[in-house]
């Protein structure tokens, strides 16, 4: 709670009015039982009641609270937030390889900041998009890949597609996804090595970003077991 409170108060200390946080189960999927909340207090009392749970003997989950990014950048298309997923497959070796395709998975509405409990503005999980009745509107099932998401970047910023030297995604976008990948998991290569007890083993993991309006890259969660997409 220490923590949490020093990191919500250096946030709103620099943008009071951008200061929300995302609250994820860290067994869930699918966007299930995640919220958003902008006060500290809310976080707090929802935690600690999460505790009284524990305590009472009731299964509860472990909570991965983070930053919400109040400036993602919107698809031209809708204004609409959106999500990269980005597959990673790691060796017996500790090798580690990124696969060159990658989809952007898009919310069937438009962002809508005023309101934190919109899930389909916020939440970007294909299955939320499913439930909208906007869901298709754009894209046949509402996940971009990586060509079209090019294009659109290289119309939107054509400063940083000529200095990237002609693809926003290969120059700005996917070095900070490869930098991400590879410092994460070497920070957990001690709990991931293989231990002998199965041959050659490999792990693919589905490596979740979101892209703000200034083109950084933000890490929002790694899936041990995640979903694939083909165009």
């Amino acid at each position: 709670y220490e923590q949490l409170e020093a990191a919500y108060d250096a946030a709103s200390a620099a943008a009071p009015l951008d200061n929300a946080w995302i609250l994820k189960p860290s067994d869930g999927c699918k966007g299930d039982r995640i919220r958003i909340l902008s006060k500290l207090a809310e976080i707090r009392d929802f935690l600690r009641s999460e505790e009284e749970r524990h305590a009472a003997g009731e299964p509860v989950s472990s909570w991965v609270v983070q930053r919400y990014i109040h400036n993602p950048l919107l698809l031209e298309q809708g204004q609409r937030k959106f999500d990269m997923r980005c597959w990673v497959v790691v060796d017996a070796d500790f090798n580690i390889k990124l696969y060159r395709h990658g989809v952007l998975r898009t919310s069937a509405v438009a962002y809508d900041a005023s309101d934190l409990s919109n899930r389909f503005s916020h939440l970007t999980n294909h299955c939320i998009a499913a439930e909208h009745e906007e869901y298709g509107r754009f894209e046949a099932t509402n996940e971009l890949f990586y060509p079209a998401f090019d294009r659109e970047l290289g119309r939107r910023f054509p400063e940083q597609a000529a200095a990237a030297g002609g693809s926003v995604l290969e120059g700005v976008v996917l070095p900070q996804v490869r930098r991400t990948v590879v410092q994460t998991l070497l920070a957990a290569r001690e709990t991931l090595e293989n231990n002998g007890d199965y041959y050659r083993p490999f792990q693919l993991f589905g490596y979740d970003f979101l892209v703000d309006a200034e083109l950084r890259v933000h890490l929002c969660e790694i899936n041990a077991s995640p979903a694939v997409a083909d165009e």
